[in-house]
């Protein structure tokens, strides 16, 4: 059993989660038979169709194939892979994701703000007041 196929099938399994395999074979915009060969193992994704697995998951296609040959990712940037996945999110996830990182910014802010309004030290002469 070639591991990279198995590592291939494992992935598509977790990326359509409860998902039926016609129902996941819709989102890629492929046959359901596909998913199904490529979850038994009796078929190759074209490079098309694992450029759409990989962006599912957040990755490139250079990430996928690493992954696939070599069984991990080389190590990233945790920034960059929080922007991988934010970039792969549906529609509804991202509007939260952009909500909450304009509260978050706001309450930084305004934080900020009245942090540097406060003196850092005080003097003899403040004292004194």
């Amino acid at each position: 059993m070639d591991s990279k196929s198995k590592r291939l099938a494992t992935l598509i399994q977790e990326l359509r989660g409860s998902q039926s395999q016609r129902q996941f074979a819709k989102r890629l915009g492929v046959s359901p038979s596909s998913v199904n060969f490529w979850e038994s193992r009796i078929a190759w994704p074209e490079t098309e169709n694992l450029e759409k697995l990989a962006a599912l998951k957040g990755w490139t296609l250079s990430h996928l194939q690493t992954y696939l040959v070599e069984g991990e990712l080389p190590s990233e940037d945790p920034l960059e892979q929080v922007l991988k996945t934010v970039r792969s999110l549906p529609l509804e996830a991202l509007a939260k994701v952009a909500t909450v990182a304009v509260e978050t910014l706001a309450a930084r802010s305004t934080a900020s703000t009245q942090t540097s309004a406060k003196p850092i030290y005080e003097t003899a002469d403040s004292k004194a007041s």
